[in-house]
Protein backbone atom coordinates (compact mmCIF):
# COMPACT_ATOMS: atom_id res chain seq x y z
CA UNK A 1 0.00 0.00 0.00
CA UNK A 2 1.12 2.93 -1.02
CA UNK A 3 2.18 5.89 1.91
CA UNK A 4 -0.62 8.62 1.69
CA UNK A 5 2.10 11.26 2.96
CA UNK A 6 3.92 10.86 -0.27
CA UNK A 7 1.84 13.91 -1.69
CA UNK A 8 3.82 16.13 0.62
CA UNK A 9 7.34 15.39 -0.73
CA UNK A 10 6.95 17.58 -3.21
CA UNK A 11 5.40 20.77 -1.56
CA UNK A 12 8.62 19.65 1.34
CA UNK A 13 10.83 20.10 -1.39
CA UNK A 14 10.06 22.94 -2.74
CA UNK A 15 9.78 25.01 0.48
CA UNK A 16 6.23 25.38 0.66
CA UNK A 17 5.02 23.93 3.69
CA UNK A 18 4.77 25.56 7.19
CA UNK A 19 7.50 24.97 10.02
CA UNK A 20 5.44 22.66 11.67
CA UNK A 21 3.93 20.74 8.71
CA UNK A 22 7.53 20.52 7.66
CA UNK A 23 9.38 19.56 10.82
CA UNK A 24 6.44 16.47 11.23
CA UNK A 25 7.26 15.53 7.65
CA UNK A 26 11.28 15.11 8.36
CA UNK A 27 10.26 12.66 11.73
CA UNK A 28 8.10 10.83 9.07
CA UNK A 29 10.76 10.43 6.61
CA UNK A 30 13.22 8.91 9.34
CA UNK A 31 10.16 6.29 9.66
CA UNK A 32 9.21 5.63 5.96
CA UNK A 33 11.42 4.45 3.32
CA UNK A 34 9.10 5.03 0.48
CA UNK A 35 8.19 8.74 1.67
CA UNK A 36 12.38 8.76 1.91
CA UNK A 37 12.76 6.97 -1.50
CA UNK A 38 10.25 9.50 -3.36
CA UNK A 39 11.99 12.47 -1.66
CA UNK A 40 14.98 11.28 -3.15
CA UNK A 41 13.79 11.00 -6.68
CA UNK A 42 12.12 14.26 -6.25
CA UNK A 43 16.02 15.78 -5.96
CA UNK A 44 17.41 13.49 -8.53
CA UNK A 45 14.87 14.87 -11.47
CA UNK A 46 15.43 18.39 -9.84
CA UNK A 47 18.98 18.19 -10.24
CA UNK A 48 19.19 16.48 -14.09
CA UNK A 49 16.42 19.32 -15.32
CA UNK A 50 18.47 21.81 -13.75
CA UNK A 51 21.91 20.23 -15.41
CA UNK A 52 20.12 19.09 -19.10
CA UNK A 53 21.50 22.36 -20.29
CA UNK A 54 17.81 23.38 -21.73
CA UNK A 55 18.80 27.46 -22.59
CA UNK A 56 18.22 27.79 -26.27
CA UNK A 57 21.05 29.75 -27.85
CA UNK A 58 20.63 31.39 -30.66
CA UNK A 59 22.64 30.69 -34.16
CA UNK A 60 24.92 32.72 -36.17
CA UNK A 61 22.30 33.88 -38.48
CA UNK A 62 19.61 34.62 -35.74
CA UNK A 63 21.98 36.32 -33.83
CA UNK A 64 22.98 39.04 -36.90
CA UNK A 65 19.39 39.46 -37.80
CA UNK A 66 18.41 40.48 -34.24
CA UNK A 67 20.97 42.80 -34.27
CA UNK A 68 19.96 44.65 -37.54
CA UNK A 69 16.54 44.64 -36.24
CA UNK A 70 17.32 46.37 -32.83
CA UNK A 71 19.96 48.92 -35.16
CA UNK A 72 17.10 49.59 -37.48
CA UNK A 73 14.32 50.14 -34.62
CA UNK A 74 17.21 52.51 -32.47
CA UNK A 75 17.33 55.04 -36.14
CA UNK A 76 13.83 54.64 -35.74
CA UNK A 77 13.25 56.24 -32.79
CA UNK A 78 16.39 58.55 -33.35
CA UNK A 79 14.26 60.58 -36.03
CA UNK A 80 11.04 61.04 -33.83
CA UNK A 81 10.89 64.26 -32.05
CA UNK A 82 12.60 64.26 -28.55
CA UNK A 83 9.05 66.01 -26.78
CA UNK A 84 6.01 63.84 -27.74
CA UNK A 85 3.01 65.29 -27.54
CA UNK A 86 1.05 64.26 -24.94
CA UNK A 87 -2.97 64.04 -24.38
CA UNK A 88 -4.90 65.87 -21.69
CA UNK A 89 -5.56 62.38 -19.83
CA UNK A 90 -1.87 61.71 -19.74
CA UNK A 91 -1.21 64.92 -18.16
CA UNK A 92 -3.50 64.10 -15.83
CA UNK A 93 -2.55 61.15 -14.21
CA UNK A 94 1.03 63.19 -13.59
CA UNK A 95 -0.62 63.85 -9.60
CA UNK A 96 -1.53 59.80 -9.23
CA UNK A 97 2.09 59.07 -10.75
CA UNK A 98 3.47 61.52 -8.39
CA UNK A 99 1.69 60.25 -5.34
CA UNK A 100 2.78 56.10 -6.08
CA UNK A 101 6.63 57.76 -6.69
CA UNK A 102 6.31 59.24 -2.97
CA UNK A 103 4.98 56.40 -1.52
CA UNK A 104 7.53 53.58 -3.08
CA UNK A 105 10.32 56.53 -2.09
CA UNK A 106 8.58 56.34 1.53
CA UNK A 107 8.52 52.47 1.64
CA UNK A 108 12.07 52.01 0.60
CA UNK A 109 13.34 54.69 3.08
CA UNK A 110 11.71 53.47 6.14
CA UNK A 111 13.16 49.85 4.64
CA UNK A 112 16.57 51.12 5.20
CA UNK A 113 16.58 52.78 8.46
CA UNK A 114 13.98 50.44 10.37
CA UNK A 115 15.45 47.00 10.26
CA UNK A 116 13.18 44.11 9.51
CA UNK A 117 13.88 42.55 12.63
CA UNK A 118 12.54 45.40 14.28
CA UNK A 119 9.05 45.62 12.27
CA UNK A 120 8.57 41.68 11.93
CA UNK A 121 5.80 40.39 13.92
CA UNK A 122 7.13 38.79 17.33
CA UNK A 123 4.86 36.15 17.30
CA UNK A 124 6.07 35.22 13.81
CA UNK A 125 9.52 36.02 15.23
CA UNK A 126 8.60 33.73 18.34
CA UNK A 127 7.42 30.74 16.20
CA UNK A 128 10.86 30.92 14.50
CA UNK A 129 12.67 30.74 17.82
CA UNK A 130 10.65 27.47 18.96
CA UNK A 131 11.01 25.99 15.68
CA UNK A 132 14.89 26.38 15.46
CA UNK A 133 14.67 25.12 18.91
CA UNK A 134 13.04 21.60 18.28
CA UNK A 135 15.35 21.44 14.41
CA UNK A 136 18.53 21.38 16.99
CA UNK A 137 16.83 18.55 19.38
CA UNK A 138 15.98 16.41 16.52
CA UNK A 139 19.08 16.53 14.75
CA UNK A 140 20.57 15.31 17.85
CA UNK A 141 23.66 17.74 18.65
CA UNK A 142 22.27 21.36 18.54
CA UNK A 143 25.74 22.90 18.88
CA UNK A 144 28.39 23.62 16.11
CA UNK A 145 31.03 24.23 18.10
CA UNK A 146 30.56 22.00 21.61
CA UNK A 147 32.40 23.06 24.51
CA UNK A 148 32.03 23.79 28.04
CA UNK A 149 34.58 26.71 27.82
CA UNK A 150 33.33 30.18 26.93
CA UNK A 151 36.84 31.18 25.89
CA UNK A 152 36.37 28.39 22.61
CA UNK A 153 32.72 28.88 22.38
CA UNK A 154 33.04 33.16 22.17
CA UNK A 155 36.15 33.50 19.53
CA UNK A 156 34.15 30.48 17.26
CA UNK A 157 31.57 33.04 16.46
CA UNK A 158 34.27 35.67 15.04
CA UNK A 159 34.09 36.03 11.33
CA UNK A 160 30.68 34.26 10.95
CA UNK A 161 28.34 36.97 12.50
CA UNK A 162 28.67 41.12 12.68
CA UNK A 163 28.62 41.36 16.38
CA UNK A 164 30.27 39.39 19.01
CA UNK A 165 27.80 37.87 21.37
CA UNK A 166 28.12 37.57 25.39
CA UNK A 167 28.70 33.80 26.41
CA UNK A 168 29.00 33.47 30.23
CA UNK A 169 29.35 30.07 31.59
CA UNK A 170 26.31 29.16 34.46
CA UNK A 171 27.82 25.79 35.41
CA UNK A 172 27.80 26.87 39.50
CA UNK A 173 24.27 28.03 39.20
CA UNK A 174 23.19 24.53 37.55
CA UNK A 175 23.52 25.38 33.69
CA UNK A 176 26.43 24.34 32.09
CA UNK A 177 27.24 25.49 28.63
CA UNK A 178 27.19 23.18 26.10
CA UNK A 179 28.12 25.06 22.85
CA UNK A 180 26.96 27.49 20.26
CA UNK A 181 26.17 27.40 16.72
CA UNK A 182 24.69 29.54 14.13
CA UNK A 183 21.07 30.07 13.26
CA UNK A 184 18.64 32.03 11.47
CA UNK A 185 15.71 34.25 12.55
CA UNK A 186 14.37 37.14 11.43
CA UNK A 187 15.86 37.06 7.51
CA UNK A 188 19.65 37.59 10.12
CA UNK A 189 22.14 35.03 10.71
CA UNK A 190 22.00 35.00 15.07
CA UNK A 191 23.69 33.54 17.65
CA UNK A 192 22.63 30.63 19.22
CA UNK A 193 24.22 29.31 22.30
CA UNK A 194 23.19 25.97 24.01
CA UNK A 195 22.86 25.84 27.79
CA UNK A 196 21.42 22.49 29.81
CA UNK A 197 19.12 22.08 33.07
CA UNK A 198 19.85 18.82 33.64
CA UNK A 199 18.55 16.52 30.98
CA UNK A 200 16.57 19.80 29.72
CA UNK A 201 18.38 21.97 26.39
CA UNK A 202 18.31 25.44 26.49
CA UNK A 203 18.46 27.29 23.36
CA UNK A 204 19.62 31.04 23.87
CA UNK A 205 19.13 32.89 20.32
CA UNK A 206 20.80 36.65 20.43
CA UNK A 207 21.29 39.52 18.28
CA UNK A 208 21.97 43.46 18.52
CA UNK A 209 18.16 45.36 19.60
CA UNK A 210 16.56 46.71 16.35
CA UNK A 211 16.45 49.98 17.55
CA UNK A 212 17.15 52.14 20.76
CA UNK A 213 13.70 51.70 22.13
CA UNK A 214 14.51 48.30 22.19
CA UNK A 215 17.75 48.27 23.96
CA UNK A 216 16.59 49.72 27.08
CA UNK A 217 16.67 46.87 29.54
CA UNK A 218 13.51 45.13 29.38
CA UNK A 219 11.75 42.51 31.97
CA UNK A 220 11.37 39.31 30.47
CA UNK A 221 8.26 38.98 28.72
CA UNK A 222 7.14 34.90 29.09
CA UNK A 223 4.96 32.59 26.76
CA UNK A 224 4.28 29.06 25.89
CA UNK A 225 3.95 27.51 22.36
CA UNK A 226 3.73 24.15 21.44
CA UNK A 227 4.67 23.11 24.68
CA UNK A 228 7.51 25.03 25.01
CA UNK A 229 8.34 27.68 27.35
CA UNK A 230 9.81 31.08 25.90
CA UNK A 231 11.71 34.11 27.61
CA UNK A 232 11.78 37.36 25.93
CA UNK A 233 14.00 40.08 26.52
CA UNK A 234 16.43 43.39 25.79
CA UNK A 235 19.44 44.37 27.67
CA UNK A 236 22.73 46.37 26.83
CA UNK A 237 21.68 46.96 23.54
CA UNK A 238 21.48 42.95 23.03
CA UNK A 239 17.78 41.08 22.54
CA UNK A 240 17.63 37.52 24.30
CA UNK A 241 14.86 34.88 23.51
CA UNK A 242 15.33 31.35 25.63
CA UNK A 243 13.36 28.17 25.26
CA UNK A 244 13.07 25.39 26.73
CA UNK A 245 10.87 22.71 28.04
CA UNK A 246 12.45 23.36 31.78
CA UNK A 247 9.51 24.18 34.15
CA UNK A 248 9.11 28.20 33.75
CA UNK A 249 10.28 29.32 37.31
CA UNK A 250 13.33 27.41 36.15
CA UNK A 251 13.57 29.44 32.85
CA UNK A 252 13.62 32.67 34.59
CA UNK A 253 16.53 31.59 37.36
CA UNK A 254 18.07 31.05 33.98
CA UNK A 255 17.31 34.53 32.54
CA UNK A 256 17.85 36.13 35.60
CA UNK A 257 21.40 34.70 36.32
CA UNK A 258 22.55 35.76 32.93
CA UNK A 259 21.24 39.51 32.85
CA UNK A 260 23.41 39.91 36.15
CA UNK A 261 26.52 38.38 34.43
CA UNK A 262 25.81 40.68 31.06
CA UNK A 263 24.82 43.75 33.05
CA UNK A 264 26.99 46.39 32.09
CA UNK A 265 28.54 48.72 35.30
CA UNK A 266 27.08 51.71 35.85
CA UNK A 267 28.49 54.71 33.47
CA UNK A 268 30.01 52.45 30.87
Amino acid sequence: MSCERTVEVAAYLDGELDLTSALALERHLEECAECAGALETQRALRDAIAGAGLRHRPSADQTIRLRRTLRRAARESADEPAWPVWSWHRLAAFPTIAALLLVAVASWSLGRFWPARASADLGDLQEEVVASHVRSLLAGQPAQVASTDRHTVKPWFTGKLDYSPAVVDLASAGFPLVGGRLDYLGHHAVAALVYRSDRHVINLFTWPAASTTDSAASAPSASMRQGFHVLHWSQSGMTYWAVSDVAEDRLRRFAQLLAAATAQPAGS
